[in-house]
């Protein structure tokens, strides 16, 4: 079987030590702050699903749009999986940028740096008018990305991450590549993935270019999209960013009411 089989799998079990339960209480409060009756949601970038289910258990309705085809086949799985209502919580491709789900929604969110993984500017510009369109007046949308600040006082450097499950060995490196005139760190991600079973042992690369955003560029991208700031901040803690804070978020709503 192609490593690539075990893609969402390995996915997961390198973000095993991601608390997903405290980003969706995150998330969810933020959201309701704004929209204390927020109930349908739409998670752009949603992966294998884990913060949708979540959401889902904390009484939105979530439709995850992914374009990843084995991440989505692995978040279909989990909703077939967990005990929600039928309806709770849907899963389809679609690609940030161009999906349009023909309907607004209460709540659009999209996390993990899904904002990142848009580095040219005309792509940029059509994520924001993705999120707007499936907004009204009375929607409210947050998103995280790389800080520009952080990203550009602690440079990215080489890492190596070791992770395993009861199926697979995994190890990965990460190098990055520093493209400051574009804000752009592209990611060479090289794994080596061992079957337990078998003892086979695969390897594969992948390129992940990441922007990063200074706060004047974002705000500029909120109000072209039609859209207005209510608050940003240091994700999970809601502290103001620093040089040292890499993952920060913007909740944002229309302009219009």
């Amino acid at each position: 079987m192609s490593v690539f089989a075990y893609y969402a799998e390995i996915y997961d079990t390198l973000n095993a030590g991601k608390d997903y339960e405290k980003e969706a209480e995150f998330v969810a409060e933020l959201l309701r702050e704004v929209a204390p009756g927020a109930r349908t949601l739409v998670n752009f970038g949603c992966g294998t699903g884990q913060h949708d289910l979540l959401l889902a258990k904390r009484g939105f309705e979530t439709l995850g749009v992914e374009l990843s085809q084995h991440m989505l086949e692995q978040a279909r799985a989990r909703g077939l999986e967990s005990n929600l209502p039928e309806g709770q919580v849907r899963f389809t491709q679609g690609d940030f940028r161009s999906f349009d789900a023909g309907r607004s929604f209460d709540a659009v969110v999209s996390l993990f740096h899904v904002m990142s993984y848009q580095t040219g500017e005309a792509d940029v510009a059509a994520a924001f008018a993705t999120l707007s369109a499936h907004m009204t007046g009375r929607s409210v949308a947050l998103f995280d990305l790389w800080h520009g600040p952080a990203v550009e006082h602690v440079l990215p450097e080489t890492r190596v991450r070791r992770a395993e499950n009861e199926n697979l060995k995994i190890l990965r490196i990460a190098e990055p590549h520093h493209d400051g005139s574009a804000h752009v760190v592209t990611v060479k991600f090289t794994f080596f993935v061992e079957n337990k079973k078998t003892g086979a042992i695969s390897s594969f690369e992948e390129l992940h270019p990441m922007r990063y955003f200074f706060p004047e560029e974002i705000r500029e991208h909120i109000k072209a999209a039609g859209l207005k700031l209510r608050e940003t901040g240091e994700w999970l803690t809601r502290n103001s960013p620093s040089k040292d804070t890499w993952s920060v978020y913007y909740l944002v709503e229309k302009t219009e009411h």
